[in-house]
């Protein structure tokens, strides 16, 4: 406070959303959980914020975005009062609550505060959690071939690590070298865990944002590309296409020896126990749903077994426990924030990843890397017009993958680099 120092709030995020990486080393040299640090170290820089005299460019009570969040988890707390097995209900939303929803508050008062996020700060955390999953993570009994840190999940590791990919991918003013190393590490840990769900959602989700992107800069006649780029995607082209017919069968025997076989053969996915259970499952969550379609059985379930039989897909989930009205609350709130985050590619393409691998795992709870990401375009969002936050979105959408040239008719590109 007294050299007028200003938090980043990327730090916050950064710790929140690899704070596997953090409850991985506590656990290596402690005992006892490490939740604790998870509130406690990001709320000292909320403290500190506090004790400054900046003000706040917008309250938490001012956002719509997070009033349709608020208004989502009232009713899911609601619900618990007829949920047959509230114990996990309310589990359930503890988990949400500790990871997602107030580590997202905690950005969003530094942000509000500050203005200032970065992420690099952020792409920092996952390099970090890359090289120390590429480093401890052991092949295990549980998870036989499926490359995971001790006590952890190699579906959990997966999302960590593909969004880690992400946020070097699109992150602006990360630098190359830290951009290109996480993009590694993260890649080659990722594919170790053989988790599919994540990976379709990696490959599905920046897939969306790219061709968003070239979508608007076509619109704004901004679409340049360079001889250059072109004679260099030809001669890509060819160097794979080379490389994969001398070693065709080296790549088939990897294939297949995988679990990814099922993403493109349909014989083996019909046939796989991961995909026949959860099917089963999905399809006892839509009879809940069709026997309870307004208010749903309750956050938790209406099964002994609702632990383990939550059906890994979180609109099916959620449509059977709240009903058509926990949904169209759902729906709204996630809408909402995807039309908002959709000034930064970065956090537009993890917004979508995290829906999306939730459609494949993970349940209510476990799936809250979403509404962290949300929270956060809620407070990197301008708030003003609808072609103002265009506007301020060009300053935000990295892409760097076509040299793009400045149209006579054309705004600033989106890569311009003038704000924070």
């Amino acid at each position: 406070m007294q050299l007028g120092l200003k938090l980043d709030a990327g730090w916050i995020f950064g710790f929140s959303f690899f704070f596997d990486l953090i409850g991985f080393l506590y656990k290596k040299y402690m005992h006892g959980s490490s939740l604790f640090l998870l509130l406690a170290v990001p709320m000292i820089l909320v403290g500190v914020t506090f004790l400054h005299k900046r003000r706040l460019s917008e309250g938490l009570f001012t956002s719509q975005g997070l009033l349709l969040w608020f208004i989502f988890l009232s009713y899911s707390i609601i619900s618990l009062s007829w949920a047959f097995n509230d114990q996990l209900g309310f589990s359930k939303l503890q988990i949400l609550l500790i990871h997602g929803i107030i580590p997202g508050i905690y950005i969003f008062i530094v942000y509000k505060k500050y203005k200032k996020f970065s992420w690099t700060s952020v792409v920092l955390f996952g390099l970090a959690y890359s090289i120390m999953h590429h480093l401890y993570a052991l092949y295990t009994p549980l998870y036989p071939g499926r490359l995971t840190l001790p006590g952890g999940n190699p579906i959990f590791d997966a999302r960590i690590l593909f969004g880690a990919v992400t946020i070097a991918i699109w992150g602006k003013r990360i630098p190359l070298i830290l951009r290109i190393s996480t993009i590694c590490f993260g890649l080659v840990s990722g594919i170790a865990t053989q988790s599919r769900g994540p990976l379709l959602a990696l490959l599905v989700a920046n897939l969306l944002v790219l061709i968003y992107v070239l979508y608007k800069k076509y619109k704004n006649n901004q679409l340049r590309i360079s001889n250059s780029f072109k004679i260099g995607a030809m001669l890509l082209i060819i160097v794979v296409g080379f490389v994969t017919m001398h070693f065709r069968d080296q790549v088939q025997d990897a294939i297949g020896g995988s679990r990814f076989t099922v993403l493109v053969n349909q014989n083996q996915l019909a046939g796989d126990a991961n995909f026949l259970g959860r099917k089963y499952l999905q399809a006892n969550a839509l009879n809940k749903f069709m026997d309870n379609p307004f208010f749903g059985t309750g956050l938790g379930g209406d099964s002994l077994m609702g632990r383990f039989y939550y059906p890994h897909n979180i609109v099916l989930e959620i449509a059977s426990e709240l009903g058509l009205v926990g949904i169209t609350l759902w729906g709204m709130a996630i809408i909402y924030s995807c039309y908002i985050a959709r000034f930064s590619g970065v956090l537009l393409a993890l917004l979508f990843q995290g829906v999306i691998s939730a459609l494949f795992s993970g349940d209510f709870g476990y799936n809250y890397e979403y509404l962290l990401v949300a929270i956060t375009a809620l407070a990197l969002a301008p708030k003003v017009k609808e072609k103002d936050v265009d506007r301020h979105g060009q300053n935000h959408l990295y892409f760097n993958r076509f040299r793009l040239r400045r149209g006579r008719s054309s705004s600033n590109p989106i890569g311009n680099r003038t704000t924070t």
